[in-house]
């Protein structure tokens, strides 16, 4: 199972670069009154946070049990009342259908093969109101490259981490990731899969926008690619 475990109680800290504003920003188009919003892999729910703050009705799951749970108490701290579960994202269900759902962080790069994706697209049209929006990213051709031996290394407060990403062939990475605190070592192991747009079935949505890395349109030196699906009727 490619789920995050024990890193889960460090993403937070080594992730905190992450600009989740852009990310809001970037769905607010698709926002309206009493929007119902389910994130899937949505980690720790850092984004879910800023989303229920901004007023959204907010779902999220994720496969990492550690994550959910880490999620759940940061929402209880903060009095938030925010849905989570643990589940897969190519096979979730709930009693309701939402407006919007996200994927984000390269999460679909986590899926093995074209048949989860395809799993995945059937599952959220299931769930999606009619004219609702499916909104995910991927990561680029240009990023794949970035990707191949790239080395992470940093010293925080009260541990290490030592992340190495390496090739495995032209479409697979393995992240190796080291994690050292009270002198105890946790490693654990994660592979993302490149896809390129070939790879999607967009048949039951209709494609409203593709750019890079927030942008109005799409460069070759883009990191992310972003995609703002709808669901046909």
């Amino acid at each position: 199972m490619n789920e995050y475990k024990k890193f889960s109680y460090y993403y937070d800290e080594v992730m905190s670069s992450l600009e989740y504003e852009l990310w809001l920003d970037f769905i607010s188009p698709y926002l309206k009154k009493d929007t119902k919003l389910l994130d899937l892999a949505c980690g720790t729910g850092s984004f879910l946070m800023l989303a229920y703050n901004n007023g959204i009705n907010c779902y999220g799951l994720d496969l990492s049990e550690t994550a959910i749970e880490i999620a759940k108490e940061k929402a209880k701290i903060n009095h938030f009342n925010i849905n989570y579960k643990v589940s897969d994202m190519t096979d979730f269900s709930y009693d309701t259908k939402f407006d919007l759902i996200t994927c984000f962080f390269d999460s679909i790069n986590f899926l093995d093969s074209k048949e989860k994706i395809n799993k995945l697209f059937n599952n959220v049209y299931k769930y999606l109101k009619d004219d609702g929006y499916f909104i995910f990213d991927i990561f680029s051709k240009y990023m794949l490259k970035e990707y191949i031996n790239n080395k992470f290394i940093n010293d925080y407060d009260t541990f290490k981490i030592n992340w190495q990403t390496k090739e495995l062939n032209s479409k697979t990475l393995l992240h190796d990731i080291y994690i050292n605190e009270d002198e105890n070592i946790y490693h654990e192991t994660y592979k993302e899969y490149f896809y390129d747009f070939n790879d999607f079935n967009f048949s039951k949505y209709k494609i409203i926008k593709i750019v890079g890395d927030f942008n109005d349109d799409l460069q070759d030196e883009d990191e992310r690619i972003l995609f703002v699906l709808q669901k046909k009727a």
